[in-house]
């Protein structure tokens, strides 16, 4: 929800625009009255309101300013009408936090949540859209509900431009740390951005430890990619993977799982035979392409008995 300029959408997913919303008044305004929650305003003034809905990971804390998040919300006016709705949309919607780029309500209220959390936040019209509000959807001086959802954030680090050769690598080796952490707690999702992110470091990267880090971040990638069951963007990761070290035997065997699960049978046994030939005494390699072999009989019995009720 992003503060109004002139028009509802510019740019972003949702309500935006760039300024302030106006306040015509400088007398002190009334507090929420049977606001449900907690009043969690910085200034303690009754205007912005929170009622936990789903307890959230806390031991991951809570998006710093200036942070990148990523939520899904639904706002309501208070007879609970909805005017916008991040889940009628692909995609989560997301920004920084804190830095004036969405609501006051918002800035202060995501800045207190946890991963994973879902909560109710109540938001006076000077926390909203003041008091011109944003006709037709929101009426002048309206107080709004936001339920919101609180998928994760990424704090801001240094881009890539801006680091010399040892400051890309102890990026990359600090965030390809954090994936690991993230991996061995069952936060593949997390892990997953984070090996991404990791890899972004030092691609392109000429030196011999800056290669060996992208293999093992691309390699961790895969492996993150194939518990989320996201075969193609494991199939992906292993073949940037093997364009590093085209003989790696993980890269192989993760690339071939990837594609198998795809049903593309034959590159998958290609990816296999040559795991097996690279190490034939690698039993997982064995296997998988035992199953592969399964799975690829498995689909043209099914294809046949679909031919057969098609023309009987």
């Amino acid at each position: 929800l992003f503060r109004f300029s002139t028009a509802p959408e510019r740019g972003r997913r949702g309500l935006s625009g760039t300024t302030s919303p106006p306040h015509t008044s400088s007398m002190a305004l009334a507090p929420l009255e049977d606001a449900p929650g907690v009043d969690i305003s910085h200034d303690q003034d009754g205007g912005l309101f929170k009622e936990l809905v789903t307890e959230g990971d806390a031991s991951s804390g809570s998006p710093p300013v200036g942070s990148k998040v990523k939520v899904h919300y639904v706002g309501t006016l208070l007879d609970g009408s909805k005017f916008d709705s991040s889940r009628d949309r692909p995609g989560f919607f997301e920004f920084k936090v804190g830095v004036g780029q969405v609501i006051k309500g918002w800035d202060q209220g995501i800045c207190t949540m946890k991963k994973g959390e879902v909560c109710t936040l109540t938001c006076r019209h000077d926390y909203a859209y003041g008091e011109s509000g944003h006709p037709p959807k929101i009426p002048a001086g309206a107080t709004l509900k936001f339920e919101v959802e609180l998928f994760g954030w990424k704090e801001e680090r240094k881009q890539k431009w801006e680091l010399d050769e040892a400051g890309k690598q102890a990026t990359a080796a600090e965030l390809k740390e954090k994936g690991t952490a993230a991996l061995k707690a069952g936060s593949n999702d997390e892990a997953y951005e984070l090996y991404v992110d990791a890899a972004s470091y030092v691609e392109g990267e000429s030196a011999e430890p800056a290669r060996a880090l992208l293999l093992s971040c691309q390699l961790n990638a895969a492996a993150a990619a194939l518990k989320l069951k996201e075969w193609a963007l494991a199939e992906a990761a292993a073949g940037k993977a093997l364009a590093v070290e085209p003989a790696s035997v993980k890269a192989l065997y993760r690339r071939g799982t990837a594609r198998m699960h795809g049903g593309d049978f034959a590159a998958a046994k290609a990816d296999l035979r040559a795991a097996a030939t690279a190490d034939p005494k690698d039993r997982a390699v064995r296997d998988a392409f035992a199953e592969c072999g399964r799975r690829e009989a498995e689909a043209k019995k099914a294809e046949k008995a679909v031919a057969a009720r098609m023309f009987s």
